[in-house]
Parts: C-alpha cells; sequence; structure tokens
C-alpha cells in the first residue's frame, strides 16, 4: 500500500504565530491548498484554515491585526510521511480533520490533505480491480480453451 509521503505536498505555506492574520489571508489567497501552518523553527504548532479566518471575520469587528495564535488550531494533529494510506485514512475517521501536516523528527516537511487520501486509496482500488479483471478474463479463455477444444483434440490425438 502507498504510503503518505507518495502524496503530499512538499511546498507547505507557513508563518510564525507572531504573524498577523491578514497576512495569513493575504498568503491563503494565493495557494490552493486551503491551510497555512504555524510554525516555530522547522516545528509545527498550529493551523490555520480558511474557515478559521471567516469564523474570525464573520464575530463581529474584522480584525485582522490580531495575531495568528488567536484563531490557530493547536495542538497539531500530524501524520508521518512513512504512514500507510490506510492508517492515514483511520486517523481522519477518528480525529475529522481535512488537513494534516507531515511531520519527520519534528520537522515540518510536508501537507496532506483528506481528498488526498481518498483520491489515492480510490485510484489503488481502481487498479487493483483492473488486475482482478484482467486475471478473470485469463481464467474464463483458459476456461473456455477446455471447454471447447480439449475433448476434439484429445479425440484426434488418441485416436
Amino acid at each position: 500500500m502507498a504510503r503518505v509521503r507518495k502524496i503530499m505536498l512538499a511546498d507547505v505555506p507557513t508563518l510564525k504565530k507572531e504573524e498577523k492574520i491578514e497576512e495569513a489571508a493575504k498568503l491563503l489567497s494565493k495557494t490552493d491548498n486551503g491551510c497555512i501552518v504555524v510554525v516555530e523553527g522547522d516545528t509545527p504548532i498550529g493551523i490555520v484554515t480558511e474557515l478559521d479566518i471567516v469564523r474570525h471575520i464573520s464575530k463581529g469587528k474584522p480584525r485582522l491585526n490580531e495575531l495568528l495564535s488567536e484563531i490557530m488550531a493547536s495542538p497539531v494533529v500530524f501524520m508521518t510521511p512513512d504512514m500507510k494510506l490506510d492508517e492515514a485514512l483511520k486517523m481522519i475517521d477518528t480525529k475529522r480533520f481535512r488537513k494534516y501536516p507531515v511531520v519527520e523528527n519534528n520537522k515540518l516537511i510536508g501537507l496532506v490533505t483528506k481528498n488526498d487520501i481518498i483520491h489515492a486509496i480510490s485510484d489503488n482500488v481502481k487498479l487493483h480491480r483492473a488486475i482482478q479483471n484482467i486475471v478473470l478474463i485469463l481464467f474464463v479463455a483458459f476456461e473456455l480453451f477446455i471447454f471447447l477444444l480439449y475433448q476434439p483434440l484429445v479425440s484426434y490425438l488418441g485416436a
């Protein structure tokens, strides 16, 4: 089975917790992954999603000059690069987050989303089904050979 390392996004947008929410919004507008990982050094300490910013703004006065630490989700639930995709899917089922930093030796090395994992598993299932279909076709062809040609061949050779 494939591992998280194969499907993770390696170039993860990051900011420090002292940065302003406005900086996070600007950075999010330039990315497609929908989140920013908040780091201290290379270690992830929080995560901010587009939804976190929308919820913050909808509370009343849009305070985009506040610190990211005010709205970031912490502690971070992360995956490891060598985690199997089925293990990652179990984690998603229990934690119910959509985005997970990928951490190795306390260092952020990537980001993986729920959709990335589901699509990768789906592609894996499609490949296995294709292999099963090929084996089934070969088996049916062999059975057809036995049924149609074996008896006349035995009769011809034995007579």
